[in-house]
């Protein structure tokens, strides 16, 4: 069984457990209001869906402020300082790698937190969404030193526990970014969630970790956001997921 079939079959297991899989959406990159940003607001707010928004600080332009206004239950999230490259060559592109001075690297973390919440008062989670989703094995200390209290990237969850500090990853990404960078085939990505849910589903116990989608609208094409609004279509609503506000998620007991 493959694709759409399968997609339907594991959600119904859940359903027969009486459990339900928190499930969230994550989009990167924004810095000004664009027709794109427009588009995939609009549709999350059509699929009754609230997604964090990972900004860049460096480059975040009040424009900001009119979608955000338009969709208030949206919350910012902080993605690095200048998405700008800082890895040595030959090394995976990072921000936050171990290649610059901590301290250089706990300023940034904080100037970004400072600069979002001065043009978005009141909008920004403390909520640290890595560029490349990568950055050094250090970081969670320093973000929780500098006022942050999560962290987001994709994949499993560290391991090791920082004190102060939730993950709260993304493991489903809608772009083949090694190959076509357009949409990821459909019967793969549907693979990859049917295995986090089951995976989820089997472990059992009392807390479920979310699973996260991860979209950039900047760069999205038409097979994207195809793919986007057949995945929204199917998975929200349905009894067996939850759709929690990111806020909600992290605990932060300044946002409503």
């Amino acid at each position: 069984m493959t694709g759409w079939n399968a997609l339907d079959a594991e959600l119904a297991r859940w359903v027969e457990t009486g459990r339900r899989c928190p499930v969230w959406l994550r989009d990167d990159d924004a810095v000004a209001a664009t027709p794109a940003l427009h588009r995939f607001l609009d549709l999350c707010r059509s699929a009754r869906v609230t997604p964090g928004l990972a900004v860049i600080p460096a480059h975040a332009t009040p424009s900001l402020t009119e979608p955000l206004r338009r969709h208030p239950k949206v919350a910012v999230l902080v993605h690095g300082w200048a998405h700008a490259d800082h890895a040595a060559v030959g090394e995976k592109k990072a921000e936050f790698g171990p290649g610059r001075p901590a301290e250089t690297r706990r300023d940034d973390v904080a100037r970004g937190l400072e600069r979002l919440n001065g043009l978005f008062a009141g909008r920004v989670l403390p909520l640290f969404v890595p560029p490349w989703n990568r950055m050094g094995a250090d970081m969670p200390e320093l973000l929780a030193s500098a006022g942050f209290t999560a962290a987001s990237g994709f994949g499993r969850r560290p391991e090791a526990a920082t004190p102060g500090l939730r993950w709260l990853n993304t493991q489903v990404d809608l772009i083949d970014w090694r190959g076509s960078r357009s949409a990821v085939e459909t019967d793969a990505l549907l693979d990859v969630l049917c295995r986090q849910l089951a995976d989820r589903r089997e472990r059992g116990g009392g807390s479920i970790e979310p699973i996260g989608l991860l979209t950039h609208h900047l760069v999205h094409d038409t097979a994207v956001w195809r793919l986007l609004e057949s995945l929204l279509d199917r998975l929200t609503g349905h009894p067996a997921l939850d759709w929690p506000a990111v806020a909600a998620m992290i605990g932060d007991p300044a946002q409503p």
